[in-house]
């Protein structure tokens, strides 16, 4: 007698494979990712939102640096010369963005992804993540535009996105990548 219904009798019958659990590692990976992504879509918001605020500032500091009055009253006139400059910083500026929500989103699909732990999965996951910590070092140390939320936030990704990394490649991961492999 056999304690498995469609066994037959008299033969040995392997024990059925239990699905293994996820370790905890999998499901930091996974929260890392996805708090990463969002920061750098805030990231990009913050750029799309105050965008013409912030390069009218750096132009009016910009021309009154070279003209030798004060960034007030470049201000205060306005003009021509201001409004051109401030239309070129703020289409950098959008485009700076753009790179943001862009690499964040991608982490955000890769990253919600790594539930099942594929190395391939996690092999773009890290390319992503590295990636979006890139464009938020640049985001995080721009001098032209940019207030201390933004790079405040732009940190935060880098940090978290290279948490991420690193998390990706931990031994349990590993050895749950390989136990659903053989199941």
């Amino acid at each position: 007698m056999t304690s498995y219904p469609d066994a037959a009798t008299g033969l040995p019958q392997p024990a059925p494979v239990l699905a293994p659990s996820r370790p905890g590692a999998l499901l930091a990976l996974v929260g890392v990712a996805v708090l990463s992504a969002l920061a750098a879509i805030v990231d990009g918001v913050l750029y799309f939102v105050g965008g013409r605020d912030m390069a009218l500032d750096v132009s009016a500091r910009t021309i009154a640096a070279i003209t030798g009055t004060s960034a007030d009253s470049v201000k205060a006139d306005g003009g021509a010369l201001l409004q051109a400059a401030a239309d070129e910083v703020q289409s950098t500026l959008q485009v700076r963005g753009g790179l943001a929500v862009f690499f964040g989103v991608v982490l955000l699909v890769w990253g919600l992804s790594a539930l099942r732990g594929a190395v391939w999965v996690r092999v773009l996951l890290t390319l992503a993540a590295l990636a979006n910590a890139g464009v938020a070092v640049r985001l995080a140390t721009d001098i032209e535009g940019g207030t201390a939320a933004i790079r405040g936030v732009a940190w935060l990704v880098v940090v978290t996105g290279l948490v991420a990394v690193v998390l990706s490649w931990l031994p349990a991961i590993n050895r749950y990548a390989k136990a659903r492999k053989v199941r």
